[in-house]
């Protein structure tokens, strides 16, 4: 457990060296401002007023923290502060989800540690309960009766709201109107104006300059708006704009093979047509998790099949809950086209044949076309493999055929080894297998003369007699 007086010297990106010197001297900063009843951390009876912005929070959870009102609070707390203010943007109210999972496995802690500084947060006042978190699956409780095996399973998650004590809004020199979570700030003191000026003086200082990518052009000798005015030129415009000058191409290598550039064609869908789809694009969007926060024109391009068929939006939401999206697409527009185009294909969408565009395909040489028997892709292929892999083809062939002289040469120059003798049972048959040693020795007499392994055989049949 950490002291009350290390938390003073907790800093993070963004924290103030120390507090003002009119907060630190201020009699309530040491007043017991916890909220140790689990009943006050929910968001109908929190204390704490509403915060919708992200630099706000943080602001709050550095004063709250760095003043030393928890024991607990330390650098671990202002990195979790860190994280939920990260996933403030995801709701118009400040509301974030807790996934102690996920948390413990960005902040490389432990789910216990997790919840930890996360109770460390709700005491001080930065956190209130908005839903709480259970097993109980959310995909039931969206889709009612209609739900299905497919639609999977997703636990409820813990919901948050991000909300600021009232002991910072008096140090911060801020007035409120009502109470709770509803309150809302309607004026600043002269020191609050102070400190909200310092604190918007630091958000620019830390935010990077942008840098003009053309440098001032200070040699004209005036500016545009008084130049004067020019005589009309006659030249016609080469296919650029009114305000352009025409700019130079760089020309093609000639090995790189340039493919034809496919031509534009008309769509046949008029303003009112493209405005009713993206109207309807964006209702699917709020409706369907996994496409919300993509570009709502490219949604409504790729669910034009749907809307040219007389889909209205319930239908297409109720199509696209059936799918089995178990994370969120790397593009949610071209997940869409091709899982509309394969279910079109398989049969498990049935839409009126022309509304989706066949896959791409890349050209296939039919042999007829060029000075080649297999087209030019073909040729050009192996004049670049002819050009690589040639060269070193050429002298391993060449260290090949030294190596076969010098073998050759070697064995011209050495004595043939003579071979094994040639056994001297000629007359031996698979019918003569079991044959005793009177017969054995009759053979071996009839044989041509004996050779040495003859001799050995002779005395293994002489051994065997006087065994015997």
């Amino acid at each position: 457990m950490q002291h009350a007086g290390a938390c003073r010297h907790t800093q993070l990106p963004g924290a103030p060296d120390r507090l003002p010197s009119e907060i630190a001297g201020t009699p309530w900063l040491h007043e017991p401002v916890l909220v140790q009843d689990a009943a006050d951390h929910e968001v109908t009876a929190t204390a704490s007023r509403r915060l919708r912005r992200a630099h706000d929070f943080l602001a709050a959870a550095h004063f709250m923290v760095g003043s030393g009102f928890h024991p607990d609070a330390g650098p671990t707390t202002l990195r979790l502060a860190a994280v939920f203010a990260a996933r403030m943007h995801r709701s118009k109210d400040g509301h974030l989800p807790l996934s102690a999972d996920a948390t413990a496995r960005q902040l490389r802690l432990s789910r216990r540690a997790v919840y930890r500084h996360a109770r460390v947060l709700r005491e001080l006042g930065l956190l209130a309960y908005v839903e709480h978190g259970s097993k109980r699956n959310a995909m039931r409780t969206r889709h009612g009766d209609a739900w299905t095996r497919e639609h999977g399973y997703r636990g409820t998650a813990t919901i948050f709201a991000a909300v600021a004590p009232p002991v910072w809004d008096r140090a911060m020199g801020r007035t409120t109107t009502g109470k709770g979570y509803t309150a809302r700030v309607t004026g600043v003191t002269d020191s609050g104006r102070r400190h909200a000026t310092a604190a918007a003086i630091e958000r620019r200082r830390q935010q990077p300059s942008p840098q003009r990518r053309t440098p001032v052009d200070n040699t004209r000798p005036c500016t545009p708006s008084v130049m004067p005015p020019q005589p009309p030129t006659t030249e016609p415009v080469r296919g650029e704009g009114k305000d352009s000058a025409p700019r130079e191409r760089a020309m093609p290598s000639p090995t790189r093979l340039q493919r034809p550039k496919r031509p534009k064609r008309p769509t046949d869908w008029t303003a009112h047509q493209t405005a009713h789809a993206m109207s309807q694009a964006r209702s699917v969007q709020l409706h369907t998790w996994w496409t919300q926060g993509f570009c709502l024109r490219q949604l409504a391009y790729a669910l034009r099949p749907l809307l040219a068929a007389g889909w209205t939006a319930q239908e297409i939401t109720r199509e696209l809950s059936r799918w089995t999206v178990r994370q969120r697409p790397r593009h949610a527009a071209a997940y869409l086209t091709a899982e509309i185009r394969r279910r079109t294909r398989t049969g498990h969408l049935h839409l009126p044949d022309g509304l989706t565009a066949p896959r791409r395909r890349p050209p296939v040489s039919t042999g007829d076309e060029g000075d080649t028997p297999h087209g030019p892709r073909y040729a050009a292929m192996q004049a670049r493999k002819a050009a690589t892999y040639r060269p070193a083809a050429a002298r391993a062939r060449t260290h090949l055929a030294d190596v076969r002289r010098q073998l050759a040469a070697r064995r011209a120059a050495d004595v043939l080894i003579p071979g094994p003798a040639r056994s001297a049972l000629a007359d031996a048959r698979p019918e003569n297998v079991l044959l005793t040693c009177a017969e054995i020795t009759r053979l071996l007499e009839r044989t041509s003369a004996p050779t040495q392994e003859v001799a050995r055989r002779q005395k293994l049949v002489a051994k065997a007699e006087r065994l015997r």
